[in-house]
C-alpha cells in the first residue's frame, strides 16, 4: 500500500510541476501599454509580418499583438542576429511602429515599401504582413518578386 501512496504522491507532483512550467509565457509583454495607448502611438493593435529574402527564409519575422488579457510581441531578424520575445521584443520594435505610422488607407506599395525600410530588408523575395488597425479593420499585405 505504502508503494501505491508514494508512486501516485510522485506523479501528481511530477504533473504539478510540468503544468505550471508550461504557464509561463516568454512572449507576453509586462509593460505594454494599454490597447488604447497603443492605437493611438501605432494604428493597430496586431502585427504580423514575414519577410524571406533570396538568401533566408523567415528573414525578418515579427508579430505583436494586444488581446483582452495580454500583449504578446516576437521579433526575429536573422539579417542582425536578433531573436527577442516578450519586452526585449517589445522594446525593439516600439520605435519602429512609432516611425511607421501606417494608416489602412495607404496604398500596397506604400506599406511594403515603409515596413521593409523600416526593417532594413529592402531587398526581398516574399513579402507578408498582417495588420489589424485600431477600429477592428484587418489587411493583408503580400507580394513575392
Amino acid at each position: 500500500m505504502k508503494v501505491k501512496k508514494y508512486s501516485l504522491l510522485g506523479s501528481v507532483i511530477m504533473s504539478s510541476v510540468l503544468i505550471l512550467g508550461a504557464c509561463g509565457d516568454k512572449e507576453e509583454v509586462s509593460e505594454a501599454p494599454d490597447k488604447e495607448t497603443a492605437q493611438s502611438e501605432f494604428g493597430f493593435q496586431s502585427f504580423d509580418l514575414d519577410i524571406d529574402t533570396a538568401d533566408q527564409k523567415d528573414a525578418v519575422d515579427a508579430s505583436f499583438d494586444i488581446d483582452v488579457s495580454e500583449t504578446e510581441a516576437e521579433y526575429t531578424n536573422q539579417t542582425e542576429s536578433k531573436k527577442l520575445s516578450g519586452d526585449e521584443a517589445y522594446a525593439e520594435l516600439e520605435p519602429i511602429f512609432k516611425e511607421l505610422a501606417l494608416t489602412k488607407d495607404m496604398s500596397k506599395e506604400e506599406v511594403i515599401e515603409k515596413v521593409t525600410k523600416a526593417f532594413g530588408v529592402e531587398d526581398y523575395k516574399e513579402f507578408e504582413l498582417e495588420i489589424e488597425f485600431s477600429d477592428g479593420d484587418t489587411q493583408e499585405f503580400s507580394d513575392i518578386k
